[in-house]
């Protein structure tokens, strides 16, 4: 996830190139987790979220998400059941 404390890594790391070292960037690495997992701070560091990110386009309600799931269940189970009594 891009936020101020990449852009700081990412300017660090042009500076410094071969040269930086993790003393460097403790300050944007080192103990972030808790502040963003735990205090909802996802500006406190530098943090990985993984490849699923990239594919959220929406934030639903719960009740949305379960509506929606409902609903593509529903229709995956009509869609197999009429193909069983067109055979």
């Amino acid at each position: 996830m891009n936020n101020p404390a990449v852009e700081r890594l990412l300017a660090k790391e042009a500076a410094l190139g071969a040269d930086l070292k993790f003393e460097d960037i403790i300050d944007e690495v080192a103990g972030i987790y808790p502040q963003v997992m735990i205090e909802g701070n996802p500006d406190a560091g530098a943090w990985s979220c993984g490849m699923v990110a990239g594919l959220i386009h929406d934030v639903p309600t719960v009740q949305q998400l379960m509506d929606n799931i409902m609903n593509e269940a529903n229709d995956l189970i009509n869609q197999r059941l009429r193909q069983f009594a067109n055979s």
